[in-house]
């Protein structure tokens, strides 16, 4: 066990990274504080310095999940032109999928298990709600502003919002659940998810 001071937000890493090896290894249910700690080499005590439970620290792996999808997804949103709202859009949609299916083992098992979203906070950190998904708020933030300059006929972009991000969930849901996400459906699939945000927003 490591006796050297850290740095408190490495530290909160290290048991992170640790407590994400045990899930994607066994799932959730597998996950204790007991392992978590043994894996990050610190003592049980040292966990609850960070984390007041085993539900906390899977919201915190959820907002983690969450938070590195966004990141990935702004830095791509960043280099199209400014004003670009429909360009905005596809990206939105085309990253939003592909990235669901090329970590959908790991979204899985932190957001489709019994206690998802039922820990302290109460908060399900996959729902298409702006004020606690900062991927959904991306999509709202794209919506409004295109609907603002007149690039989009939304009479609701909230609504429109919660609409698309729905069809880009299930969407790829639906392609894990099937064992058809390593196919050429899924090529056919992104496309018309395309088609289908163009004529969703229209254009005035």
């Amino acid at each position: 066990m490591r006796q050297r001071t850290e740095a408190p937000e490495r530290r909160r890493g290290d048991l992170l990274d640790a407590a994400l090896a045990i899930v994607l290894d066994k799932g959730v249910a597998g996950l204790t504080v007991d392992e978590v700690a043994a894996r990050a080499d610190v003592a049980k005590g040292t966990f609850y310095l960070y984390f007041r439970s085993k539900e906390q620290l899977i919201g915190a792996l959820q907002d983690r999940f969450v938070g590195d999808l966004t990141a990935l997804q702004q830095a791509e949103l960043d280099q199209l032109r400014a004003g670009d709202w429909m360009g905005r859009l596809l990206l939105w949609m085309e990253s939003s999928l592909r990235g669901y299916l090329a970590h959908a083992q790991l979204h899985d098992a932190l957001f489709h298990h019994p206690r998802a979203g039922r820990g302290e906070d109460s908060r399900h950190r996959h729902e298409a709600d702006p004020t606690i998904n900062p991927h959904a708020a991306t999509l709202v933030d794209i919506l409004e502003a295109g609907t603002a300059t007149g690039d989009f006929a939304l009479t609701a972009p909230r609504t429109a919002a919660v609409l698309l991000y729905s069809a880009m969930h299930g969407t790829a849901h639906y392609l894990v659940e099937h064992g058809e996400a390593e196919t050429d459906l899924v090529e056919t699939v992104i496309a018309e998810s395309l088609n289908m945000c163009r004529r969703y927003v229209g254009r005035t």
